[in-house]
């Protein structure tokens, strides 16, 4: 009997739940289900609209740019020899010309000039030119020469010349410092190239008195160098129309002035330097409608010169060179690529 008092006793202690408080139960649910449910979808919407706003200005930025299409070509002038060193020069007074088939660096022989004691300075001896050369798109002089004692920059100079026998001197370029009784091979930079269309004579100026010395000259060649770079761009998928209008150079620096009115611009660079804004010119090739624009289908070659560079360091055999062509809007295209061994008037950079 106590054993059912208590079963009694306990069942009368649970409690029931109510449809009410099940009802308000659910409806808590249902809500923050909803809640979370709208921040799922929210968040998933935002995202969607970002990403397809990302792909849309990835598709303008490409369809704003520019791409190769052929190959980069290179127009140059190629090396021209000034003095082989092979047959003796024509000395001044007091100075011994004979040619020296035994110290030479090149060819047959070298170029030797005996300094007497009683020479001072001005011109040691010259060489003139079988006929006449255009040295007006060259930078740079190349040549080995022998000096019996150690000298400072500027003792002793290359003259050219556009008259017989080196009266009328067009340029004098300082030797740099020569190590003396051994050969050097030194680079001299022309400063002015514009009045040497037609270089007739290179002779040797002594500007220190070093007394009795011996002189040997061999092998003056004038380096040949890239004069301009031709690059064939398109479109990127036949994208938006770019405006190719050409920058102006009023002085012919082969700089784009300041206050050109363009938007397309080119940077070089190599080892040496970087040229902001070199000029450049265009033409379209095939399709043209007649305006600045460069649109789906046609294609422009860009000429870009390089007189603008500096004259200590042009474009010769193996530099290594960068262009960097960027439109108003949409990516920059690069251009890379390498010179070969040996300049030509026309090189195809594969």
């Amino acid at each position: 009997m106590n054993k059912l008092n208590r079963a009694v006793r306990s069942l009368q202690r649970e409690r029931g739940v109510t449809g009410l408080e099940t009802a308000i139960i659910l409806i808590a649910f249902v809500v923050v289900a909803s809640v979370f449910a709208f921040t799922v979808l929210s968040t998933g919407i935002f995202s969607a609209e970002r990403g397809k706003e990302t792909i849309h200005a990835g598709l303008k930025g490409a369809r704003s740019s520019l791409e190769i299409k052929g190959a980069v070509v290179a127009n140059g002038v190629k090396d021209v020899t000034l003095s082989t060193g092979d047959s003796a020069w024509t000395g001044s007074t007091n100075v011994t010309s004979t040619l020296d088939s035994t110290d030479k660096k090149q060819g047959t022989g070298s170029a030797d000039l005996l300094l007497d004691a009683s020479f001072t300075t001005g011109l040691v001896a010259y060489d003139d030119l079988s006929t006449t050369v255009d040295l007006s798109s060259i930078d740079t002089i190349q040549m080995w020469v022998k000096y019996g004692t150690t000298t400072s920059s500027g003792d002793i100079e290359l003259v050219l010349d556009d008259t017989a026998g080196c009266g009328s001197v067009l340029e004098n370029i300082d030797f740099p410092q020569l190590a003396g009784s051994t050969w050097n091979l030194i680079t001299l930079s022309i400063s002015d190239n514009s009045d040497m269309t037609a270089v007739k004579c290179v002779g040797i100026n002594l500007v220190t008195d070093d007394g009795s010395q011996t002189l040997n000259v061999d092998n003056v060649v004038a380096k040949g160098q890239a004069t301009s770079l031709l690059v064939t761009v398109v479109n990127a998928l036949e994208g938006e129309p770019l405006d190719i209008k050409e920058p102006s150079d009023s002085d012919n620096n082969g700089l784009t002035d300041s206050d050109s009115v363009h938007t397309l611009t080119v940077t070089y660079t190599d080892q040496n330097q970087v040229i902001n804004d070199i000029y450049w010119s265009s033409s379209l090739l095939g399709k043209d409608d007649g305006d600045t624009l460069l649109e789906s289908g046609e294609k422009a070659e860009l000429t870009v010169t390089l007189s603008g560079l500096s004259g200590s360091y042009p474009v010769i055999e193996d530099t290594k060179f960068e262009l960097e062509v960027r439109p108003e809007a949409g990516g920059t295209m690069l251009v890379q690529r390498t010179m070969p061994s040996e300049i030509d008037l026309v090189m195809n950079l594969q």
